[in-house]
């Protein structure tokens, strides 16, 4: 059975805070020029059940809305009791060995900013 994204929403939406905290300080001091051109950043989450995104201004805001965005950086498809699970704890030790999501990488930048924030994640 198939319910609404609303828990990966509100884990998505907690999970912006701690986004914002770790990228705006670098956006000043020697590394803003090198932060600023891997921002902004698109990420779509996909499950059986919805899609909910994640964006990234150029500014360090981060927001999370329902719906898929046409310019997207990185997909991640995944089931979601599982994508539930690792948003919640921000690791993937709840989750079955070799349940991996599928993620899909759009552009360059969002290539490295997903193996920068991946941990972050808990992927």
């Amino acid at each position: 059975m198939c319910f609404r994204m609303d828990l990966v929403h509100e884990l998505l939406t907690n999970l912006c805070e701690d986004l914002e905290r770790q990228i705006k300080p670098n956006l000043r001091g020697s590394m803003g020029n090198l932060v600023h051109d891997y921002l902004p950043q698109v990420w779509v989450f996909e499950t059986e059940c919805g899609v909910c995104t994640l964006s990234l201004d150029t500014e360090g805001n981060a927001r999370v809305f329902p719906g898929a965005d046409r310019d997207v950086d990185v997909t991640i498809r995944w089931r979601k009791d599982a994508l539930e699970s690792t948003l919640a704890s921000r690791n993937r030790d709840s989750v079955s060995a070799g349940d991996y999501p599928n993620v899909i990488v759009h552009t360059d930048k969002g290539r490295a900013a997903f193996n920068y924030l991946k941990k972050e994640i808990g992927l």
